[in-house]
């Protein structure tokens, strides 16, 4: 059976906190590979700097939704319905840049096995 969901340790400030990841689903999915075609961009992060404030913004949003933070009571979204699960979170600027990254490649590995996209 296909795996859907990825552990995974960052740092967010001094401290080490366990994520949770969840593919983007199939709309999403495609989405992310519509905007990735129309760009100039041959990996990831590159296509994130590439893209207008307004899409990666909504990107971003789109992929934190799909992370929890992991927390003795249980995982909490990262990013919900225009709200922060752990309100630290909202000034991580690398860790959530990270979680982003991470779930589209995660999403994207069946497209683009070596982390780029094809030539």
């Amino acid at each position: 059976m296909r795996q859907t969901v990825k552990d995974l340790s960052l740092p967010v400030g001094d401290t080490q906190r366990d994520f949770r990841l969840h593919k983007l689903d199939a709309f999403s999915g495609v989405r992310v590979l519509k905007l990735l075609s129309a760009s100039e961009a041959d990996t990831i992060q590159s296509l994130l700097f590439a893209l207008p404030d307004a899409d990666l913004k909504s990107l971003m949003q789109a992929c934190l939704s799909h992370a929890e933070i992991l927390l003795p009571a249980g995982g909490i979204p990262v990013f919900r319905d225009g709200c922060w699960g752990l309100p630290e979170l909202e000034f991580e600027t690398m860790t959530c840049f990270r979680l982003t990254h991470e779930v589209l490649a995660w999403t994207l590995q069946d497209f683009f096995p070596e982390g780029g996209r094809p030539s």
